[in-house]
C-alpha cells in the first residue's frame, strides 16, 4: 500500500507577484525530488495606486490557480522591496535560542540600512573556525513588515495560505544551484519592472548581492522625454513606450528606421543608451566590490534573468560594455519537468526564475512570515500530518480485514472439502475445527490501530514512505529520505523504531542517488506486541 501522501504535501508551488506580471511554478513531489509541472506567467494590466495592483495580483493569481488543490498544496512565495535583503555573515557562537536576537543587535553592521519595523529570519550554513574561535556561517534576511504584510492580503484575498516567505535573491539563488556544475562561481542579475538584484553565487551559496538602482521601468521612462526633431515635437505615453521598447529594444547604431510614424530608431537609441550604460557600469561597480572583497575572484561570465532581460539588444550592449559574455538564463537548465511544462521556454523561462527559485526553497531554510502566521501554518501542518495518519490508519486496517476476510473464505473452503470428507463425524468434531480455523486467523494478531500510530509518530518529514506490506508480524517498508544527511536521518528512524513495538528492525536495502540529495531504503519491522 502506498501511503506516502498521507505523510506530505505532494505540490508544491512557487510564486512570485511583481509589479508588471504574477509568476507560478508548480512543483509535485517525486522520485529523488520535486518535478516541475506547470510554470506560468499573468501579465498585470495598467494601474496606478497600491489598491488597483492588488485587485490586479489577486485576480491573477486566480487565473494561474484554477483547478489547483490550494489547501493541500504548500506555497512558497518569493518577496521584494528596496529594503529587501539577503547577506552571508560570520556570527559569534551562542546559544541557538539567543542567536536571533543577538543578529537583530549586529544587523547595523550587515546592511546599509535600518532594519527596524523589519521580519528578520536567518538560516546556519555551518560551523566555521576564525583565530581558534569557533563561529556561525550564516545567510541572513530581512524585509519591512509593510512589504510582508501586502503581500500576505494580496495571497489572502486569492485564497492562499503561504508557507514561507523568501527574498528574491534567496529563491534566485535556489533556481541557480540546478544549473551547471556545484564549484562554478556563478553571477547574475535579475531585472525585474521595479528591481534589479545583482547575485554571486557558489558552491549552493549566496556569497554576494546587491540592489542596483536601475530597472525595467527605467527604460521605459527614459523614451518618454519629449523630443524635438524636424517633424515637431514627439512625446510617447507611459504605455507607448512600454511597447516600443518590447517590439525595437535597443536598436543597432546603424538603424535609421520610422516607429509607428512617430520616433526613429536613431531616437530610441539616444534616449535607451543612457540607461543601458548605467546598468552595465552598476554592474561592473558590483564586480569590483566583490573582487575586491573577496581577494581576487573573478566572474567569467554573466546571466540575465527577469522581464527587463528581454530588452532586445541589452545582452550584447552589457557584454560589449564590460566585456565579458552575457547571456539569458533558463531556470528550467538541470530540473526535472513535465513535457511541455511551460509554454515559450526561450521567450518566457527567464522571467519565472524567482517563482521556480522560491518552489525549490528549503521549508527549513529562510521563512520571512511573522510568528503568529508560522504558527498557524505549524499547527495546520500537524493536523493535517493527523488526518493523513489517521486515514492512513483507516485504510490500512480496511485493507487487513479483507485481507483476513480472504483468508476466512479459504478456509472456509478447505472446511467445506473436509465436511464433504468427513461426513460420517458428529457435528461436534465440526464446530471444534470450526473454532480452531478462527483462532488461526486472530490469536497473536497485533492491534494494527496502535500499531500505526506508533509508525505514523516516528516517521520525520523528510522520509516519505512509498510503499508498505504487512504479512506474518512483519511489516515490509520501502521510501526514500530526501536530505543530503539521509543515512544519518535512515539511522535515527531505525533506533526510534525499535524502542518503540518493534523488537527487531532489518534494513534491507539502502541506495544514495548520484547527487547524494536523497537515500532510497526498505526496512523489515518484527513487530512486539499483542491484543
Amino acid at each position: 500500500m502506498n501511503i506516502r501522501n498521507f505523510f506530505g504535501k505532494s505540490e508544491v508551488i512557487g510564486l512570485d507577484v511583481g509589479s508588471s506580471a504574477v509568476k507560478m511554478a508548480l512543483f509535485k513531489e517525486a522520485e529523488g525530488g520535486l518535478r516541475l509541472v506547470r510554470a506560468e506567467i499573468k501579465e498585470l494590466a495598467e494601474h496606478n495606486d497600491d489598491a488597483s495592483f492588488e485587485k490586479e495580483a489577486v485576480s491573477a493569481l486566480r487565473y494561474l490557480l484554477k483547478g489547483v488543490g490550494t489547501k493541500k498544496a504548500k506555497f512558497i512565495a518569493s518577496i521584494n522591496c528596496p529594503s529587501t535583503a539577503i547577506k552571508k555573515v560570520v556570527a559569534p557562537y551562542m546559544p541557538r535560542s539567543e542567536l536571533k536576537a543577538g543578529i537583530a543587535l549586529e544587523a547595523k553592521s550587515y546592511f546599509p540600512f535600518s532594519i527596524d519595523g523589519s521580519m528578520l529570519d536567518f538560516e546556519i550554513l555551518g560551523d566555521v573556525v576564525d583565530k581558534g574561535i569557533r563561529k556561525y556561517d550564516l545567510m541572513v534576511a530581512v524585509c519591512p513588515i509593510n512589504t510582508v504584510q501586502n503581500n500576505l492580503s494580496i495571497l489572502k484575498k486569492a485564497g492562499v495560505r503561504p508557507f514561507s516567505f523568501v527574498t528574491s535573491s534567496y529563491a534566485l539563488g535556489k533556481a541557480a544551484g540546478y544549473a551547471g556544475k556545484e564549484e562554478d562561481l556563478k553571477c547574475f542579475v535579475d531585472i525585474g519592472s521595479s528591481h534589479t538584484e545583482f547575485i554571486i553565487y557558489r558552491d549552493k551559496t549566496i556569497v554576494f548581492t546587491r540592489k542596483i538602482p536601475i530597472c525595467g521601468d527605467d527604460f521605459t521612462k527614459s523614451m518618454t522625454d519629449t523630443l524635438v526633431s524636424d517633424r515637431g515635437r514627439t512625446q510617447l505615453t507611459f504605455a507607448e513606450a512600454e511597447k516600443i521598447k518590447k517590439e525595437v529594444g535597443i536598436p543597432a547604431d546603424n538603424d535609421t528606421n520610422l516607429i509607428d510614424d512617430k520616433i526613429s530608431a536613431t531616437q530610441i537609441l539616444s534616449m535607451l543608451r543612457p540607461t543601458a550604460e548605467n546598468l552595465a557600469n552598476e554592474i561592473s561597480r558590483c564586480l569590483d566590490y566583490y573582487r575586491e572583497e573577496s581577494k581576487g575572484a573573478r566572474v567569467d561570465n554573466i546571466v540575465l534573468f527577469g522581464g527587463g532581460a528581454s530588452l532586445t539588444g541589452l545582452t550584447k550592449f552589457i557584454s560589449d560594455s564590460l566585456g565579458l559574455p552575457v547571456r539569458i538564463g533558463d531556470p528550467l537548465e538541470g530540473l526535472k519537468t513535465e513535457k511541455d511544462a511551460i509554454r515559450e521556454r526561450e521567450r518566457t523561462a527567464h522571467r519565472v526564475e524567482l517563482a521556480i527559485g522560491a518552489g525549490l526553497s528549503n521549508a527549513k531554510g529562510i521563512n520571512l512570515l511573522p510568528p503568529e502566521i508560522k504558527n498557524e501554518v505549524e499547527r495546520t501542518v500537524k493536523r493535517g500530518t493527523i488526518e493523513g495518519i489517521v486515514t492512513a490508519i483507516v485504510i490500512a486496517s480496511v485493507l487487513l480485514l479483507m485481507g483476513m476476510n480472504i483468508k476466512i473464505g479459504n478456509f472456509k473452503k478447505r472446511i467445506h472439502v473436509a465436511q464433504l470428507e468427513l461426513a460420517a463425524l458428529s457435528p461436534q468434531i465440526r464446530q471444534a475445527e470450526a473454532r480452531r480455523v478462527a483462532d488461526m486467523v486472530l490469536v497473536n494478531e497485533p492491534y494494527w490501530e496502535d500499531v500505526f500510530k506508533e509508525l505514523g509518530s516516528l516517521i520525520p518529514e523528510e522520509i516519505k514512505i512509498e510503499n508498505l506490506k504487512i504479512e506474518n508480524k512483519i511489516i515490509d517498508m520501502k521510501g526514500i529520505v530526501i536530505s543530503p544527511d539521509g543515512q544519518q536521518i535512515l539511522g535515527s528512524f531505525i533506533l526510534s523504531l525499535e524502542t518503540g513495538l518493534f523488537n527487531n528492525v532489518k534494513l534491507t536495502e539502502s541506495e544514495t542517488s548520484a547527487d547524494g540529495s536523497a537515500v532510497k531504503f526498505e526496512l523489515k519491522c518484527w513487530i512486539d506486541y499483542e491484543r
